[in-house]
Formats: C-alpha cells, structure tokens, sequence
C-alpha cells in the first residue's frame, strides 16, 4: 500500500481530503482502486515469446577487472529476447557499447549477480492517437497516449564508449558505470532509428551476491564442548 500512495501521492490526498469517503471523482475511483475494483489492465502485453529470456555476459563495474592470458572478465547476466530486438533496432548503441559478450564460454557463472540495465523504451514512428485514446485504469479519465516497448538491456565496462571529457576509454579497468551510462542516453534519447523513435531510457545498477566465506578449516584449539550456559 505504501507504494502506491508514493506512485499516487495526489491522488491520495484528495482521498484523504474526503475522509476516505470519496464515491465520485479521481478520489472516487481511486478508492475503487485500492479495494480492488479498478484495475491497471496492461494492454498489449507482449507474447510470451518475447518476454524468454537468455544469457549474455558482461563485465561488472564494480569488481577489478582481472588481468592475465585468457582471462576471463564478463559475468553473465540475462536479456529478453524483446530487449535484444530493441537492441539491435536502436542502432545508436551496440553490444560494444554496453559491453556485451555473446560467448558465453568467455564468460563466468556468478549466482546472486545482476547486470545493470538500461530500460530503453521506444515507438513506431509515425504514430498520430486521437485526443483521449486511452482510459486510466484507475481513474478511469481520458488521456492521449501512444503505443511504447520497452527492453531492459544489460550493460557493463566497454572500451566502445567516451569518458566525461570525449576521450576514448581504451583501458577495460579505466571504464565506469557514469561514464557508460552518460554515453548510453547521449547516443540514443529523443533520437530516431529507421521506424523507430527512443522516448526515454532510465537505468538499474548492477548488485552482487554478498561476500561468501571460504576456505577456513576448524582451528586445532577449539573447544569440543557445549557450553552450559
């Protein structure tokens, strides 16, 4: 519940003028809302064909990058097959700009970790919707909208990308997430590519499984009794 009266702070607070007793209105409707009556219905939801998802590998921002012959220095983390679609629709950014590794023998297994994403949203060129084309699930108002997509697509360290002063990073363990991100959203936002035109991009950092203890044996000196108290 606390979500939703951050996601709909205004509309909250128009109930809670009313003393949670609204029965017309936005706060009417979104009292409706919160026992259930109204619905968010997500329209269009992609076939389940897209939403499959897959490996690809990336190099972790926030680990050294390891050096040594073959060595190995992407993490996999997962795409959709929509994801990888717009990837390659919005030709502004490519796997050498996120840092993306598609072989996955030159790639590691790191259960708990999560690549960051840039959540890339575009539409169809072209669209022209009539005022008021789409109904709010929740107050149920008029509003104009068009039809979006929108893929989250892993990235990580890239040599493909600028640093804060237009310099190409050629060092792997020079390269930084603001960097990357910087660079991401100046290629590709408000930008057109063939039929298609990206309307924003927000980001996710990356997380790691946390520090696990290893290789510790049972010291010599410890005590083999239960303590009585």
């Amino acid at each position: 519940m606390a979500k939703k009266h951050r996601r709909f702070g205004a509309l909250h607070k128009a109930l809670k003028d009313t003393g949670y007793q609204a029965t017309s209105g936005p706060a009417g409707e979104y009292l409706k809302f919160l026992q259930g009556t109204n619905k968010i219905v997500v329209a269009r939801r992609p076939d389940s064909k897209y939403l499959k998802r897959f490996n690809v590998g990336v190099t972790p921002f926030d680990i050294d990058v390891p050096t040594g012959a073959n060595v190995i220095t992407a993490y996999q983390g997962l795409i959709t097959v929509q994801g990888n679609n717009i990837l390659k629709a919005v030709t502004g950014i490519t796997d050498s700009i996120m840092g993306i590794e598609r072989d996955l023998t030159k790639t590691k297994e790191v259960p708990g970790f999560y690549a960051a994403l840039a959540h890339i949203t575009i539409a169809a060129t072209g669209q022209t919707p009539s005022k008021g084309n789409k109904t709010s699930g929740i107050t149920k108002r008029a509003y104009t909208a068009i039809n979006t997509r929108t893929g989250g697509v892993p990235y990580g360290r890239s040599t493909g990308v600028t640093d804060s002063t237009g310099a190409a990073i050629s060092d792997l363990s020079k390269a930084n997430e603001e960097d990357s991100r910087a660079f991401i959203m100046n290629a590709i936002k408000g930008k057109t590519f063939g039929n298609w035109i990206v309307k924003g991009a927000t980001f996710t950092p990356e997380t790691h499984p946390e520090s696990g203890t290893f290789g510790v044996t049972l010291d010599a000196s410890a005590p083999t009794d239960i303590p009585s108290s």
